[in-house]
């Protein structure tokens, strides 16, 4: 009987207030950060009226001249409200995973497939909990000055729900999101940690230094670990690979949350069909990885932070 808890205690030992305090701080931090981008994207990536034909700078500009400093902030609020309990359920079920997965698969448990599965399990955790309060942040944050259809966070819940009197309004997207969540989560761990296995074995410059851990019994272990630089190029090089491969993805879910506040595009559109009406009407480029660039410009800083941080947080 001891042998099983001791057993049943390591498989999820990560699973404590630390790793989840720690990966909710990282995730806000990150957010926070990148707020401002974040609402630009979504303006972009669903051809807002108001904004659509203007560059990235002139969008940001636009923004501030029109609605004011607090309107590249907007949907933030719902934002913060479901990015601590995304990010540390994400961080958190993904040690998780990967302690039921030493357990299990032992010495195979290393593997690019099996890092990739405790990437994306922890992804889709994170994201059932939370999707109702990013399709809300998503219709606040895709508001217009003197346009406004939901007055605030309660109001948006209140109209989101009658709009078919059940909980799918608030689940509009969700498969989609959950299809791209497996390969985003999945790559964006898995590249987080073979990157940093790789920088760690070949001891680059700048990117790891000399550190120390004194264990139960007193003995002092030496080894690599990454300097606060190598940890912000390694979650940099993460973003840069997760966003490519997944971008066009994030495009259908977004015009499917917003499908209800964009007057051209049909409600009842499931994912083949917004794909088509997305690819159809506006193409590859435009379309699909219509704002690319503003969200690496997003992604990379966001990224780079949010595992910094948390990789920072962990340390004793």
């Amino acid at each position: 009987m001891a042998s099983t808890d001791n057993q049943n205690s390591s498989v999820f030992k990560h699973f404590n207030w630390k790793t989840f305090v720690s990966g909710g701080i990282a995730g806000s931090v990150a957010k926070t950060l990148v707020a401002p981008i974040d609402r630009v994207k979504i303006l972009k990536q669903v051809h807002s009226r108001h904004y659509d034909g203007f560059g990235i700078f002139e969008s940001f500009y636009r923004i501030y001249q029109i609605e004011g400093f607090l309107a590249l902030y907007k949907g933030n609020g719902a934002q913060m409200i479901r990015i601590f309990p995304y990010a540390a359920l994400q961080f958190t079920s993904y040690e998780t995973f990967k302690s039921l997965n030493k357990r299990i698969f032992k010495d195979k448990s290393g593997n690019v497939f099996n890092s990739l599965a405790c990437g994306s399990l922890a992804g889709i955790t994170a994201v059932s909990f939370t999707y109702p309060l990013d399709v809300i942040r998503s219709r606040l944050a895709f508001q217009f000055k003197g346009e406004h259809v939901y007055k605030g966070i309660v109001d948006a819940v209140i109209k989101i729900y009658s709009e078919s009197k059940s909980i799918k309004s608030y689940y509009r997207g969700y498969l989609i999101t959950v299809m791209g969540m497996v390969p985003y989560a999945g790559i964006s761990f898995s590249s987080f940690e073979h990157i940093k296995k790789f920088v760690l074995k070949n001891n680059y410059k700048y990117l790891t230094h000399l550190g120390s851990h004194k264990s139960s019994t007193s003995e002092t272990h030496i080894y690599y670990e990454l300097t606060v630089v190598g940890k912000l190029l390694c979650g940099a090089l993460t973003g840069i690979v997760a966003q490519t491969i997944t971008y066009p993805l994030d495009v259908v879910r977004r015009h499917m949350q917003l499908s209800g506040m964009i007057s051209e595009a049909n409600t009842k559109m499931g994912i083949i069909d917004t794909f088509g009406y997305v690819y159809s009407k506006y193409g590859v480029v435009k379309g699909l990885y219509r704002g690319i660039t503003l969200n690496y410009i997003r992604a990379v800083p966001m990224v780079s932070t949010s595992f910094c941080f948390y990789e920072l947080s962990k340390m004793k």
